[in-house]
């Protein structure tokens, strides 16, 4: 993973470019999505999430930047040791990379790039009792990692809409999960740290035109996936230490 990282990089800072800067877009909008969210020991969460998604594009002749904001917050089913309704869960997602775009015949874009990224989920069931008069616990998820993917994208032409794909791959640089029992339990918190971790993303982009000068109405549908693995660990910890997510969802956005 170092080496595709130093190869991207060599990219990012050698490559020549054909056609000349764009500016910038800010993006905007919210979006859904279905979680399906699995630890060992047939623990699962699951159920709808609504959010809002923000992300800022700057193309310069010699670099590209991408920052992306998501916030999303709704109520999901906790299922394991019987199950419970309606339990809170917040997603939060900050992103920053940096980018090099190719540009061929001026009518399409292609840009590898890099960065930093920052995910934060919460599963609060505290006060809650399960099907099987099992009192619901605190989970908090932090991700630490490494964005690396390229970005294809369609340049303005005749046609009404126009099309773009993302595709990327998480090195998780720094994770860690920390659970909180309810009081029966004695509120005990279980701190796991996980060695391996890893992550994957999909994105496609149907971009429709308003005006010459940029604005659009921006449909994307996407696909995340994040899996957790730690076989050191054993006890209660060891069911959060073995994990995995899927995410299906779409974004409605306003480019202006």
């Amino acid at each position: 993973m170092m080496k595709l990282s130093l190869t991207l990089l060599g990219i990012l800072t050698g490559s020549s470019v054909i056609a000349n800067d764009r500016g910038f877009d800010l993006e905007l909008g919210p979006y859904m999505s279905y979680m399906d969210y699995s630890e060992h020991d047939e623990v699962s969460q699951y159920g709808v999430l609504t959010g809002l998604h923000a992300r800022y594009s700057s193309y310069y002749s010699f670099s590209v930047l991408f920052i992306d904001v998501s916030y999303a917050s709704d109520q999901i089913s906790q299922k394991g040791a019987g199950k419970i309704e309606s339990v809170k869960n917040e997603v939060y997602d900050l992103r920053s990379m940096i980018g090099r775009a190719l540009y061929v015949n001026d009518s399409y874009r292609i840009t590898p790039y890099l960065g930093l990224g920052y995910r934060r989920s919460l599963l609060d069931s505290r006060g809650q009792v399960s099907t099987t008069l099992i009192e619901g616990y605190k989970s908090q998820q932090v991700y630490f990692y490494n964005p690396i993917g390229i970005e294809f994208q369609e340049l303005v032409s005749e046609a009404s809409w126009v099309l773009g794909a993302r595709i990327e791959y998480d090195i998780v640089l720094l994770a860690r999960n920390e659970t909180r029992l309810s009081a029966s339990e004695g509120y005990r918190a279980i701190e796991t740290d996980l060695s391996n971790a890893r992550g994957y993303h999909f994105y496609l982009q149907l971009q429709r035109f308003l005006n010459p000068d940029g604005g659009a109405i921006v449909i994307e549908p996407f696909y995340k996936y994040w899996q957790a693995k730690d076989a050191d660990e054993t006890g209660l910890a060891a069911n959060t230490a073995d994990h995995s997510s899927n995410e299906w969802g779409v974004s409605l956005l306003l480019s202006f």
